[in-house]
């Protein structure tokens, strides 16, 4: 759901124009993404929602976005630091990194797919 949304920076009134995906909140600003987790303050207490679990051996979509790139396939050996894929969001590039030394298990996406949050990527295998 699009929306816009007021903020208050520096005591100025700011209009931006965000999406709501996934109990998220997304809008950009100044060049930058950002994202917060909606809050039902109906519910009486603080729910976290954490929708990408990180793990270092499975690499999901950080926010809803296009796949652009892709770097890898099943088999291959990568390092830390070695780019695995690029997506696109709203209007914004990311290189997703492998955290760890690995190997490829599955590549899930191509290039043009469409991922939702928390997608599942690429699954890598820690090498010991």
């Amino acid at each position: 759901m699009k929306t816009q949304i007021t903020l208050q920076l520096n005591g100025k009134d700011t209009q931006v124009d965000a999406e709501i995906i996934d109990k998220k909140i997304w809008f950009k600003l100044d060049q930058q993404i950002y994202s917060y987790d909606l809050v039902d303050l109906a519910e009486g207490h603080y729910k976290k929602t954490k929708a990408a679990a990180k793990s270092a051996d499975k690499i999901t979509a950080p926010m809803p976005g296009k796949v652009t790139k892709v770097f890898v396939s099943a088999g291959q050996s990568v390092s830390k630091g070695d780019a695995l894929l690029v997506m696109e969001a709203m209007k914004m590039e990311y290189t997703l990194k492998s955290d760890i030394e690995a190997t490829v298990e599955k590549v899930l996406v191509s290039v043009q797919d469409q991922v939702a949050l928390g997608s599942l990527m690429v699954q890598l295998k820690e090498k010991n």
